[in-house]
């Protein structure tokens, strides 16, 4: 079985040489204002397939599979002052609530899976608005 660590590599390989730089967008509030908090991360971008087009999922919607290593360099989002103290929810973790800039054009998250593998995120596996 592979270590967390390699699993990441593995992927940061993959995405590096296959993936394109897309840019996770969370729009929080600071004494009211709107406060925008970005990191590029390198991704994997596919259409959704037939067999995946249930519920909220449309047709034109994307796949994108990012992998956690940018999101970790940049401490991304930083404090993020929606946040109940206390909460057991990682705030690195891409949510439903955040966008997501594909070749250049805004998208909604609609939805974040994150991948752990021993306690360790590896990977996060989403679906974003096409």
């Amino acid at each position: 079985m592979l270590l967390p660590n390699q699993i990441i590599t593995d992927l940061d390989a993959a995405l590096l040489a296959t993936g394109e730089d897309v840019t996770l967008r969370r729009i929080t509030k600071v004494a009211g204002n709107p406060v925008i908090k970005d990191v590029v991360c390198r991704a994997a971008v596919r259409s959704v397939s037939a067999d995946e087009i249930v519920g909220t999922i449309a047709q034109n919607d994307l796949r994108v599979i990012i992998s956690p290593t940018q999101i970790m360099l940049a401490a991304w989002p930083g404090a993020d002052e929606g946040t109940p103290a206390g909460s057991a929810v990682d705030q690195r973790l891409p949510r439903a609530t955040d966008k997501m800039v594909i070749q250049g054009k805004e998208r909604q998250v609609k939805v974040s899976k994150p991948v752990f593998v021993a306690g360790t995120w590896v990977r996060c596996n989403l679906v974003v608005a096409g």
